[in-house]
C-alpha cells in the first residue's frame, strides 16, 4: 500500500473537517490575531484555509475581527467565491502590541467561527471564550503549543496546528509559559545591593544553587521549607521560611569590618545634650524635668504621615484606635465633659485641638496629615509642669512639639522659609538643557514627516533590530499625544516579549494609564498579583483604574479594603495609607451622589484642600532618581531616591510592593510658577534592561469645586537623563 505523506494527509483532514462543519447559516466570523508575536505566521497557510472555506461556500457574509489589546471589526460580502478584498486586507495587516482573548467573548455574529492565533498571551488566566466546534488555527512556529492543546480540549475547539507538522520539528522553540510548580524565585540583597554567588539551599536537603550576576536565583522548594541563604565572602547567613507564592526578596547585612589604622589622641569632653522645650533648646541637665525627644534620624522615609512618626516613640503617649495624632492622649481620660486630647504645637504655634467631648463630629476634629515627615527636624513631648508652665490650661493634657526642618534652617536668618529655600540652591536650568536629549528612535520618527510614515518606520526598525523595552516606550512617547490608541498598542507589545517581569508589567501599566486604557491597567495589575500577591501598589492601581473607568462604588470598596487592611491574603498597606486616605476623601467629594456613603465614618466625608497635589509613581523600586521642585523664587528642593540617601525606603519598597510618593503645595508663598524636573541616575542592578517609567498625577485646586487633574508619563533609559515633568502655575 502506498503511503500518503503526513503533510498531505493533514491537509486532507483539514479539508474534511472544514466541510463537516456546515451550518444552515453559512456565514462566517474570522478572528485574526494581529499581536506582535504573529508577525512570524505562515500567511500562505492561513489564507489557504480561508480559500477552502470560500470554495465550499461561495456566497456568504463575513465578519472579520482584527484583535490585539483592541478589537477592530470589518464586514465583507463574498459572491461567487471572490474574496480578493478580504485577502488584500489580511495581507496588509501590520502586527503590533499584545493580545487579549477576553475581547472576543460575545463578538461573533455568525455560527462558523475561525480563530487564527498562536496562543501567546499576556494574562495567564486568559483564554478565548467561543462556542464549541470553533476552529483554532495556528501557523506560527513560535506558538504556545500546550496552551493551544489545552484550550482546544477543554472548549471542544477543532485545532489545526501547522507548526506541529513541520519537518524540522521545532517543538524546542515553543513558548510554553506555564510556570513550574514548587519553583521559588527571587533575589538576594546584601547591604541593599543584589549580590551574585550567594548559596541558596533547602534546609535538610543536599545540594543548592547560587545567585547569578543580578542576585537572582531559582530553586525547588515547598511552602513550609526553610532556605539557608549564606555568603562566605560577606560572612553572613540567614534562614528564610518559604511561604505561599513563588517570589522572594531576601535581605542580609554583611559582617565584614575593615580596619586600617587607629590613632588614640585624647578623651574628648562630652558635649552638653540639648532638649527642645516650650522655650526652645535648653541643656537637658539644667531644666529640672524630663522631656522626651526624637530627631529626624528616628523618622524614617517609610513613615508616610506624622502620626506614624509619633506612634510607639514615646512612653504613655496613646494615639487611640485610629493612630491619629489629633487624638493623642498622655493620661487617663479624667474629664467626662471636657477635652482629653493633647495640644499639638508646630514651629512654636499652637494648633487647633480636636475635642473628645464632641465625639466624632468632623467639625470638632483637627487634621495633621498635611505635615510631611520628611520636613520634621524633631518631635518632643511635654507632660505635667513642663507643659502647663508654658501653655497653661491648653497644655493640661500634654503637649507635642513639632519642629520642622524649614524652621530649623531659618534660625540663622530669623525668618521662616520652606524646604525649597536652602543655601546654594539657585536654579539655573543649565543641567536640564544639557541632559534633555532625545533618543535616536524619537529623532527618526520626528523626521518621518507624518504619523503614518512614522508608524511604518517604527515597524521597519522593530523588525530589523533586537529591540528592548526602551524601544517601545520611546515609540509610545512619540504617539501618545496625537494617537493615544496606537500608543497603547505599542506599549502593550512589551507584555508579549517580556511577559513575567514585574517591573516591565508595571512600566506598561503606567504607560497605559497615561492614555486612559484603564481596563488594561486593571488586568495587568491583576497579573502582577498572580506573580506576587503582596504588591500593595497593584491593589491601589486597580482601585484608581476603576475610578478612571467611572466604576466609583467598586473603586471605593477597593480603597476601603486597603484602608481597613481586609485584603486576603494580608498585605502591608501602611506605605500607601496616606494616598489611600486622600483618594477616598476625594472620591467622596467628587462623586458622593453615585456612592453609598452611609457606612463611612465621619472623618472620611470631609476633603482636604491643597493648591497643588502631586502623586508620583514609578515602575521599579531599584531605580535611582531625583525629583526636583523649583519654586517661584527660583530655588529648588531635591527629593532623592537612591541607595545613599534612601536605603531603608528602597528596601521597604521591595519588601512591601509599593513605589509611590506624594507632595503638596498650599498656603501663602506658593503662588507663581513651579518647575518639576526628574533626573534618572541609574539602577542598583547593573544588568537591568527595563527603563524607569515615572508617572505624575497633577491635581490643581485639590479639594475645591474647580479641581483639575492630569496624568504625565515619562520614561528614562540613559543615566543622568533629565526631563521636565511639568511647569505649574499656582494662582
Amino acid at each position: 500500500m502506498k503511503k500518503i505523506p503526513f503533510k498531505l494527509l493533514f491537509c486532507i483532514l483539514c479539508g474534511l473537517s472544514i466541510s463537516a462543519q456546515e451550518d444552515v447559516n453559512r456565514n462566517t466570523t474570522i478572528f485574526w490575531d494581529v499581536s506582535i508575536s504573529m508577525k512570524d505566521r505562515d500567511l500562505e497557510k492561513d489564507l489557504s484555509i480561508l480559500d477552502k472555506v470560500f470554495q465550499r461556500t461561495p456566497d456568504q457574509e463575513i465578519q472579520l475581527v482584527l484583535f490585539n489589546i483592541d478589537a477592530l471589526e470589518r464586514s465583507y460580502s463574498i459572491k461567487g467565491g471572490q474574496w480578493e478584498a478580504l485577502k488584500k486586507d489580511l495581507e496588509s495587516v501590520r502586527y503590533d502590541g499584545a493580545n487579549d482573548y477576553s475581547l472576543l467573548k460575545g463578538l461573533a455574529k455568525h455560527p462558523n467561527i475561525y480563530l487564527f492565533t498562536d496562543g501567546n498571551r499576556i494574562y495567564e488566566s486568559d483564554f478565548p471564550d467561543l462556542p464549541a466546534k470553533s476552529f483554532l488555527i495556528n501557523s506560527s512556529p513560535f506558538r504556545d503549543e500546550e496552551f493551544l492543546k489545552r484550550t482546544a480540549l477543554i472548549n471542544r475547539y477543532r485545532l489545526m496546528d501547522f507548526a506541529a507538522i513541520l519537518p524540522e520539528n521545532i517543538g524546542s522553540l515553543k513558548n510554553t509559559r506555564t510556570a513550574e510548580k514548587n519553583v521559588v524565585k527571587g533575589k538576594v540583597y546584601i547591604d541593599n545591593v543584589p549580590v551574585p554567588d550567594v548559596v541558596i539551599a533547602v534546609k535538610g536537603e543536599a545540594g543548592g544553587v547560587r545567585t547569578v550576576l543580578d542576585g537572582s536565583f531559582s530553586i525547588e522548594a515547598r511552602p513550609g521549607d526553610s532556605l539557608l541563604v549564606s555568603s562566605r565572602s560577606r560572612n553572613t547567613y540567614r534562614y528564610v521560611p518559604v511561604e505561599e507564592g513563588t517570589q522572594m526578596n531576601i535581605f542580609l547585612d554583611a559582617n565584614v569590618v575593615s580596619l586600617e589604622e587607629v590613632v588614640l589622641v585624647e578623651k574628648r569632653q562630652e558635649e552638653a545634650v540639648e532638649t527642645i522645650t516650650g522655650y526652645g533648646k535648653e541643656n537637658s541637665e539644667k531644666i529640672g524635668y524630663a522631656v522626651q525627644s526624637i530627631d529626624d534620624k528616628s523618622i524614617t522615609p517609610i513613615q508616610t504621615n506624622v502620626s506614624q512618626s509619633v506612634l510607639n516613640k514615646f512612653s504613655n503617649v496613646n494615639l487611640g484606635n485610629t493612630d491619629d495624632l489629633s487624638k493623642a492622649t498622655m493620661r487617663s481620660n479624667t474629664s467626662i465633659l471636657g477635652n482629653n486630647y493633647s495640644l499639638v504645637v508646630i514651629d512654636g504655634v499652637p494648633q487647633r485641638q480636636s475635642d473628645s467631648s464632641q465625639g466624632a463630629s468632623s467639625s470638632s476634629q483637627a487634621v495633621f496629615d498635611y505635615i510631611n515627615p520628611d520636613n520634621i527636624a524633631s518631635i518632643s513631648v511635654l507632660k505635667g509642669y513642663a507643659a502647663t508652665n508654658r501653655y497653661g490650661s491648653l497644655g493640661a493634657n500634654g503637649v507635642i512639639l513639632i519642629t520642622s526642618k524649614s524652621a530649623a534652617a531659618a534660625k540663622t536668618s530669623g525668618e521662616p522659609v520652606d524646604l525649597a529655600r536652602l543655601r546654594d540652591n539657585v536654579y539655573t536650568g543649565k543641567d536640564q538643557q544639557a541632559q534633555g536629549t532625545k533618543s535616536e528612535l524619537l529623532k527618526i520618527l520626528e523626521l518621518s514627516g507624518n504619523k503614518e510614515k512614522a508608524y511604518e518606520e517604527y515597524i521597519r526598525l522593530r523588525s530589523d533590530s533586537d529591540v528592548g523595552v526602551g524601544f517601545f516606550l520611546d515609540a509610545y512617547d512619540y504617539f501618545k499625544k496625537d494617537d493615544p490608541e496606537k500608543a497603547g498598542v505599542i506599549a502593550s507589545g512589551i507584555l508579549e516579549l517580556f511577559p513575567k517581569d514585574i517591573n516591565a508589567l508595571k512600566a506598561v501599566s503606567l504607560a497605559l494609564s497615561g492614555v486612559n486604557k484603564y481596563r488594561d491597567v486593571i488586568r495587568i495589575n491583576e497579573e502582577i498579583l498572580e506573580i506576587d500577591n503582596k504588591q500593595a501598589q497593584a491593589y491601589l492601581d486597580i482601585a484608581l483604574a476603576r475610578k478612571g473607568m467611572g466604576e466609583y462604588q467598586q473603586a471605593l470598596q477597593d480603597l476601603l479594603a486597603l484602608r481597613n487592611n481586609t485584603i486576603t491574603p494580608p498585605v502591608s498597606t501602611g506605605s500607601v495609607s496616606k494616598t489611600v486616605l486622600r483618594e477616598i476623601k476625594n472620591l467622596v467629594f467628587l462623586h458622593k451622589g453615585a456612592l453609598n456613603t452611609s457606612v463611612l465614618p465621619p472623618e472620611l466625608l470631609n476633603n482636604l484642600k491643597y493648591d497643588v497635589r502631586l502623586v508620583f509613581e514609578w515602575n521599579d523600586p531599584q531605580a535611582e532618581f531625583d525629583l526636583q521642585f523649583v519654586n517661584p523664587q527660583n530655588r529648588y528642593f531635591n527629593w532623592e531616591h537612591n541607595t545613599l540617601s534612601a536605603t531603608e525606603r528602597m528596601k521597604d519598597e521591595i519588601l512591601n510592593g509599593y513605589s509611590s510618593e506624594e507632595f503638596e503645595f498650599y498656603g501663602e508663598g506658593v503662588q507663581g510658577k513651579w518647575i518639576l524636573n526628574a533626573t534618572y541616575l541609574g539602577h542598583v542592578d547593573i544588568t537591568n534592561q527595563v527603563p524607569l517609567v515615572l508617572k505624575c498625577t497633577l491635581y490643581q485646586n485639590f479639594g475645591y469645586p474647580d479641581q483639575t487633574s492630569k496624568e504625565i508619563v515619562l520614561s528614562f533609559s540613559a543615566p543622568n537623563e533629565t526631563k521636565t515633568i511639568a511647569e505649574v502655575l499656582v494662582d
